[in-house]
C-alpha cells in the first residue's frame, strides 16, 4: 500500500502514532516504521539533534539499517551530506536540489548511500518554537521509482503533527530533567517524600521514604494509605491529609501543616510535613493530590568530601575527619574510622574549625549539614539526570 491509497481510518492511526511517539521510550519507531510502509520506502530517519565534532547527535531509524552505518553517519559522514539546511517546513528531494548527475558523483553518494542501496531521498527539516531542529529523511533503493508529487504532498501535511509532537517531547524531556534534579536534591538531604494521588492512595514515594516505611517504625503503609503506629498520631495525620485533600480545590496559597509520629523503638519521632498539590482541573483519573514529606532525625543528609573541600579550602585529610564528625562520631571514633592518632585528629580539628568558623562540633555539623555541600555528589539510587534530546 503506498501513501495515497491510506484509508482515513489509517491516515488518523498514523497521526496518532505521531503524537504518541513523543513519549515512547524510542521516540517515533512505529510511525516512522508506519511512514516508511505508506511511502514505500526502505529507510525513513528522524534526526533528533544533528551530530556535531564531539557529538554523535541522536536519530531514531526505521528499516534494515545496519549498526555500522549508524555509526559512520554519526562520527564521519554527516560532515559530508549535501542534504541539509533545507527551508523550515518544506519537502524536497535530493534530486530537485543537486540533480541527479551531482548526487551521483558526490562523495556522499558513493561512500555511504551506494553501500545501503540508498539512490532517491526526500525530506524536510523542522524547527520548533523551541529552538530544536530536526530533519526527517526518506529513502527509496535503485531501481524504485523517484518521489512524486503526492509522495512529497502526503509528507508535507504530516508535518506540523510531526513539529508539534517533537516540540512536545522537548518539554516532556526537560520537565524530566528537573523533576530528577529537585528529586534528587530532596533524596541528598534525607527527606522522604509520598505522593497521595486523590482517593489517598499513595502514588508516588522517593527512595528515602521507601526505607522510612519499611522499618514500620512510627508510619507505615494500610490499605494503600500511609498509617501511624499509635491512634491519636494517626488521627491527627488523618486529618492534616483530608483537610490538605479539601485545600487543594481552594484558591489562594497552599498551606503546609506539620506534626510528629512517635515510634515504638523509641527513637526519635519522626517529623512529617503535608502539603496540599494543586488541583488539575482538566484531567480525570489518579492525579496527585497531597505531598506528604517526612524526615527521621538520626538520618542526615550526606556530604561528600569534593564539595566541603571546594566550599571551606579542607584538605583531603580534613574533608575526611569533618564528614565523621558531621555524622556524629566522637574524636576516638573518627580517629579510629580513618586510622589517623589522636593528636593528628586534634591537629585537623583545629584546622576544620578554623576554616569553618565554628568553636564546637555540634556547631561543624549544623554548618556542614545547612551549607550547599550536600547537594554534592550523588544520592543513592540516584540516576544520571543528564538527558540527551531523545535519549537515554
Amino acid at each position: 500500500m503506498n501513501a495515497s491509497e491510506l484509508s482515513l481510518d489509517e491516515l488518523s492511526e498514523l497521526i496518532e502514532q505521531i503524537y504518541e511517539g513523543a513519549s515512547e521510550e524510542v521516540p517515533w519507531q512505529r510511525s516512522l516504521e508506519q511512514l516508511r510502509t505508506a511511502l514505500q520506502a526502505n529507510y525513513v530517519t528522524l534526526i533528533l539533534r544533528p551530530s556535531a565534532p564531539g557529538d554523535p547527535g541522536f536519530m531514531v531509524n526505521a528499516g534494515p539499517v545496519e549498526t555500522w552505518a549508524i555509526s559512520a553517519y554519526s562520527e564521519t559522514y554527516y560532515a559530508l551530506d549535501p542534504f541539509i539546511g533545507l527551508p523550515s517546513g518544506e519537502v524536497h528531494t535530493i534530486a530537485e536540489l543537486l540533480g541527479e548527475e551531482r548526487w551521483l558523483e558526490s562523495a556522499f553518494y558513493q561512500q555511504f548511500n551506494a553501500p545501503l542501496d540508498v539512490f532517491h531521498v526526500m525530506g524536510a527539516d523542522l524547527h520548533t518554537t523551541d529552538g530544536i531542529e530536526c530533519r526527517l529523511r526518506v529513502c527509496r533503493p535503485h531501481g524504485a521509482p523517484g518521489f512524486n508529487a503526492a509522495d512529497k504532498a502526503f509528507c508535507a501535511r504530516l508535518l506540523p503533527h510531526l513539529r508539534r509532537a517533537v516540540n512536545l517531547h522537548g518539554q516532556l524531556k526537560r520537565s524530566e530533567v528537573e523533576r530528577q534534579l529537585y528529586a534528587s536534591a530532596v533524596e541528598r538531604m534525607q527527606i522522604g517524600t509520598v505522593i497521595l494521588d486523590n482517593n489517598l492512595k499513595v502514588l508516588e514515594t522517593n527512595q528515602a521514604a521507601k526505607e522510612l516505611l519499611a522499618e514500620n517504625d512510627g508510619l507505615s503503609l494500610f490499605n494503600e494509605g500511609l498509617s501511624a503506629a499509635y491512634r491519636r498520631d494517626n488521627q491527627a495525620l488523618q486529618r492534616l491529609i483530608k483537610q490538605a485533600q479539601e485545600e487543594r480545590l481552594k484558591q489562594g496559597p497552599q498551606i503546609a501543616e506539620a506534626i510528629t509520629l512517635q515510634r515504638p523503638s523509641g527513637r526519635s519521632s519522626l517529623g512529617v510535613v503535608v502539603q496540599s498539590l494543586p488541583s488539575q482541573e482538566s484531567l480525570e483519573g489518579k492525579q496527585p493530590a497531597v505531598a506528604v514529606f517526612l524526615r527521621a532525625p538520626e538520618r542526615r543528609a550526606s556530604v561528600q568530601q569534593q564539595p566541603l573541600r571546594q566550599l571551606f579550602g579542607f584538605t583531603p585529610a580534613e574533608a575526611a575527619l569533618a564528614i565523621q564528625l558531621a555524622h556524629g562520631n566522637s574524636l576516638d571514633e573518627a580517629g579510629a574510622q580513618l586510622n589517623i592518632r589522636r593528636n593528628t585528629v586534634k591537629a585537623h580539628l583545629r584546622s576544620i574549625f578554623s576554616k569553618a568558623g565554628v568553636t564546637r562540633q555540634s556547631e561543624l555539623a549544623y554548618v556542614l549539614h545547612s551549607s550547599v555541600a550536600v547537594l554534592g555528589g550523588r544520592a543513592d539510587g540516584e540516576r544520571d539526570t543528564a538527558s540527551r534530546m531523545g535519549g537515554a
